[in-house]
């Protein structure tokens, strides 16, 4: 599925941006065509992630339970809940900031910086 996203920085689950290992800032920029952000242990991995205009973002659910990924700032787009083994795609197309979560785990949440 593809929509517009202003930018996108991918976070972690947990009340701490820091959760997951990806730090407070931007994680370095993913190259190829396809950014992949894991979803496992109820968190988002990496936390942060960069990616360029024109990129596509993909969630892989790798826990057990159901995630999705939902923009709340910088983005409109809205996956449908999916389970292990399965992935949601957005492909990214202007830079700027977008904050993302997971409906269902509130503390699971991301933030994706899209560059030029």
């Amino acid at each position: 599925m593809t929509l517009t996203v202003l930018a996108l920085t991918a976070a972690g689950c947990g009340g701490d941006d820091d959760a997951g290992g990806g730090g407070g800032g931007a994680a370095p920029l993913q190259t190829g065509d396809t950014a992949t952000i894991a979803m496992k242990d109820i968190q988002f991995a990496p936390v942060n992630q960069t990616v360029k205009v024109g990129q596509t973002v993909k969630w892989v659910n790798e826990d057990t339970v159901d995630h999705n990924a939902v923009a709340t700032d910088g983005a409109d787009f809205t996956s449908e809940l999916f389970g292990k083994g399965k992935s949601f795609e957005t492909t990214v197309d202007a830079a700027g900031t977008v904050k993302y979560v997971c409906t269902i785990h509130p503390a699971m949440k991301g933030t994706l910086t899209v560059v030029e």
